[in-house]
Parts: structure tokens; sequence; C-alpha cells
């Protein structure tokens, strides 16, 4: 049941994820220093900011991909399968706007003249939801496949 297609959804989800960690979604700055921001660091350092600032987000990027991969080895239980991905859609939802808060903040912290720029990892949570949905859509039509065969016997 691990070859199904909600599973291959669930784990490039989980892939993208774990990409946050490496890839910059944002880089922030003005005319003399730009920093890229990850979701659990900033380069180069910002003087003032500590380095616990990045925790809950780098928290709730490792419990959505976490589930993730837990969710793929849930086959068994269907409900619960859906139960956590519709909790995993809200944690990606919780990531996306913790990455946008991170951003004013940085901005505001940084003062007048900053220049904002979004990369391409700054849309791997909206990626991740879409991949959610669709892994979602599956486990229900399983779901719905599995109760249509129960009613038949």
């Amino acid at each position: 049941m691990i070859q199904r297609i909600q599973s291959v959804y669930l784990f490039v989800a989980a892939a993208l994820t774990c990409c946050l960690f490496g890839l910059p979604y944002a880089s922030i700055g003005n005319k003399i220093l730009t920093f890229n921001v990850t979701v659990f660091h900033l380069s180069p350092a910002v003087p003032g900011m500590q380095a616990s600032t990045m925790l809950p987000l780098t928290a709730i990027t490792i419990c959505a991909a976490l589930l993730c991969v837990i969710t793929i080895f849930l086959f068994g239980n269907r409900t619960r399968q859906m139960k956590i991905v519709r909790l995993n859609i809200m944690l990606q939802i919780v990531v996306l706007l913790g990455m946008a808060a991170y951003c004013v903040g940085l901005q505001h912290s940084i003062g007048m003249g900053t220049s904002f720029s979004p990369r391409f990892a700054s849309a791997i949570p909206v990626v991740n939801i879409i991949l959610l949905v669709m892994a979602y859509k599956g486990i229900k039509a399983d779901d719905d496949l599995v109760k249509s065969a129960d009613r038949l016997r």
C-alpha cells in the first residue's frame, strides 16, 4: 500500500519541506548588507538578533516534515491518515505565515531603505499545501472505495 499515489505526494511534500532548511526563502537588505533568510538562520547574522529567534519556525517545519513521513506509513488507518494530513495542511499554512512574519520583522529591525526579494523556497509551503490536498483526496477516494465494497458484502 505504500506505492499509492498519495504516498508519492506525501513523500514529495516531505522532501520539499526538508529543502526549506537549506534554501533561502528571501533576501532582505539595503545598499550595505543583504541577508539570506532560511527557516533556521540568517546569513550573515544580524547583530542584536538572537539565534533562538527562528526556533519556532524551525520546530514547526520539522513537525510538518515528520508528519508527512509518518502519514505515509499509516496506510492501514485511513481515517487517522486523513486527520494528520489536515493537521499538516494547517502546519504548512502556519509555516507560510511564519516565514512572512519573520521577513516583516527583519525588515523592521534593519530599518528604512530595505528591499525584500522572495526566492524559490518561499513557494514551497504553497506547493506542499497543494500536494497535501491532492494526497487527502486520494486517501478519501480509497476510503470511499473500501466503504462501498463493504456495503456490497
